[in-house]
């Protein structure tokens, strides 16, 4: 699926924990994200939690091209698909996201991009990248 944006307004639903970073997701005791109103990350934010990217969700502005995840033969994210193919636990309808609208995964794969985003952390990561090889 291909929608028209403004890629420049895309945001990376999973970006780093980093000041300047808009929290958008808390990792509840089932592992599961609850997502929030977004919340800018302050220094004293950073100081005062541990684990960051396996405790919460994090986002900020797609960098496409300046990211490893980005596909330059597709132009997008190849994270998005990663996720949709992992064998977990999928959500049967959209539960709320604040930042759908702008989300570079959703702007790509439409709702299957987030039927499994609410079992995903940062900390995943390293995961996919090793199924690959």
């Amino acid at each position: 699926m291909e929608a028209s944006f403004n890629s420049s307004k895309k945001m990376c639903p999973s970006y780093v924990g980093k000041v300047g970073a808009q929290l958008f997701g808390v990792v509840n005791k089932d592992g599961k994200v609850r997502f929030i109103t977004p919340l800018t990350v302050t220094e004293d934010f950073i100081e005062q939690n541990d684990n960051l990217e396996q405790r919460f969700r994090f986002t900020g502005k797609c960098v496409e091209k300046g990211c490893a995840q980005w596909d330059n033969e597709e132009s997008k994210c190849s994270l998005s698909q990663k996720v949709q193919n992992l064998e977990i636990n999928k959500s049967p309808e959209l539960s709320f996201c604040p930042i759908r609208s702008q989300c570079r995964w959703f702007s790509q794969d439409g709702n299957e991009a987030c039927f499994s985003c609410n079992e995903i952390t940062r900390n995943m990561e390293e995961l996919l990248l090793n199924l690959e090889k």
